[in-house]
């Protein structure tokens, strides 16, 4: 019978399967396969389990698996979260113009809007309103609608405001130094007004009984990250130009 080389183990064998290694006889072949074969396959076979994942999703050495791209995809989010953060903290996004408040507040008093009123002032008065309301028995409508019923009166029911901000005053150091101290005295909370400003504004009153234009100075202030108005003077003469 004809001799052969065994492609396994290289000795000799002259039957259906290696007598040494049992190659060519299922399930030794792949046993002995596995024993005999060479250095250059066993490096070449770790390379190709080593790009491949294991069963947590990474792979058995080098190269990135779905684990770590989803750890630098979260770092990445992270890192762009911290600087949007920083931004809007020191009040570069998101602050808003000094005179979004001004205009909220006279379109809250003629849409009856509470929430929208009391989000043009710092906390500390808005809760001044929440406390009366309470100590009332007051609903927010009820509340707001009473406060400026002279407002209804003038201009009659369904009025509208359009608001016009016009020259900006900045106060200096010893009047922001006095607003802060007044704000203490009056709410019993310590504030850090970042810049403030008095600024003139017009507003056109329209209803069903007349309209009228009426003159204003609006002192608003940046508080943290936002602008909030601290006080309103009594409006002026509307003759004033």
């Amino acid at each position: 019978m004809m001799t052969k080389i065994c492609k396994s183990c290289g000795m000799e064998y002259s039957g259906d399967f290696c007598e040494h290694c049992g190659y060519g006889k299922e399930p030794e072949r792949a046993k002995a396969y596995d024993k005999y074969k060479s250095n250059r396959q066993r490096k070449a076979e770790k390379e190709a389990a080593a790009s491949k994942p294991g069963k947590n999703g990474k792979t058995k050495k080098g190269g990135v698996s779905k684990g770590q791209i989803g750890v630098i995809i979260g770092i990445a989010v992270l890192t762009v979260g911290i600087m949007v953060w920083s931004l809007w903290r020191d009040g570069v996004i998101g602050a808003g113009d000094k005179t979004e408040p001004i205009v909220s507040y006279f379109e809250a008093i003629a849409e009856n809007d509470y929430d929208k009123y009391v989000k043009t002032m710092p906390e500390a008065i808005a809760k001044t309103y929440d406390d009366y309301m309470s100590a009332n028995g007051l609903s927010e409508d009820t509340f707001i609608r009473e406060s400026y019923a002279d407002y209804t009166e003038i201009f009659g029911q369904g009025y509208t405001a359009a608001v016009s901000c016009g020259d900006e005053e900045k106060m200096d150091a010893a009047e922001i130094d006095d607003a802060e101290q007044l704000y203490e005295k009056n709410f019993s909370e310590q504030i850090s007004i970042k810049e403030a400003y008095k600024v003139s504004t017009k507003v056109d009153f329209s209803g069903s009984e007349r309209s009228e234009t009426y003159y204003y100075d609006v002192y608003v202030a940046k508080i943290g990250f936002h602008w909030y108005i601290l006080n309103i003077d009594d409006y002026y003469d509307n003759q004033k130009q």
